[in-house]
């Protein structure tokens, strides 16, 4: 699945300059790259460096410094070696790209997964459980059925904030009631969080780079020098017929 780390990267590449290259040394705290890095003293000061490759592969930070063809970033606790890397301008601030994604991912609706209510055999009429509001269709798992078997209810309805099912249909006695509802995803925080793999990677890297941008023009303006306007000219074209495809996306939530 694809990780915060990668999708930051892949909206990176798209709207501010990011190198590759592989270090001739590493730290625990930097990178040395006298093949590539190259440019003049605090070039890469506050971007973004991602490591490749190596015991440190797929982690990501804020470069602090760079001089002298190294970079240097927060402790990572060991070394990272000659690993793969890329390294990002300042232009857009790796806190700025995990906004624009987030934001991106608030305009779709995704499904969630309940399932923190058990039928008793007698019970019709069930409190929905906190945060679920919208629900598509519900599933059962018989009590102590190995391997667990999801059953679909059909039998069912909304009313005032509570689930009731029909007279005889009542779930039975210690099953588990699967509420399968529209909401929306969770937040990415740590590089590390993924993002379901139902979810259209091209299409959420594409808005998140309309949201960044929008924070680019507010912030740059006019600056010619940053492409902004040709940027999104771009980014709005690659959008077209892409569809985030969120009525297909469960993901398992606590209680599931």
């Amino acid at each position: 699945m694809t990780t915060l780390a990668e999708m930051t990267l892949k909206v990176a590449r798209e709207i501010t300059e990011v190198l590759n290259g592989t270090a001739t040394a590493g730290a625990g705290t930097s990178i040395t790259d006298t093949d590539n890095l190259t440019q003049q003293n605090a070039y890469w000061d506050k971007g973004s460096v991602w490591i490749l490759s190596g015991d440190h592969s797929g982690k990501t930070a804020i470069v602090t410094g760079f001089s002298a063809n190294k970079v240097t970033f927060a402790d990572f606790g060991s070394t990272v070696g000659t690993c793969r890397y890329a390294v990002g301008r300042a232009t857009f601030p790796y806190r700025q790209i995990v906004q624009a994604i987030n934001a991106a991912l608030d305009e779709i609706r995704v499904l969630g997964e309940d399932a923190s209510l058990t039928g008793d055999g007698e019970t019709l009429e069930f409190t929905l459980p906190a945060g679920v509001t919208d629900v598509e269709s519900v599933e059962f798992t018989q009590y102590g059925s190995s391997p667990a078997v999801k059953t679909p209810s059909h039998h069912w309805k909304i009313r005032g904030g509570k689930i009731k099912w029909d007279y005889g249909y009542a779930p039975c006695d210690g099953d588990t009631i699967h509420l399968w509802h529209r909401t929306y995803h969770d937040e990415l925080t740590t590089y590390s969080d993924t993002l379901d793999e139902r979810v259209q990677v091209e299409w959420l890297k594409w808005k998140a780079c309309e949201h960044a941008l929008y924070w680019g023009i507010k912030t740059y303006q006019d600056a010619k020098e940053y492409r902004l306007e040709e940027l999104m000219n771009k980014v709005i074209e690659r959008q077209k017929g892409l569809l985030p495809q969120p009525i297909a996306i469960k993901i398992r939530t606590a209680g599931s």
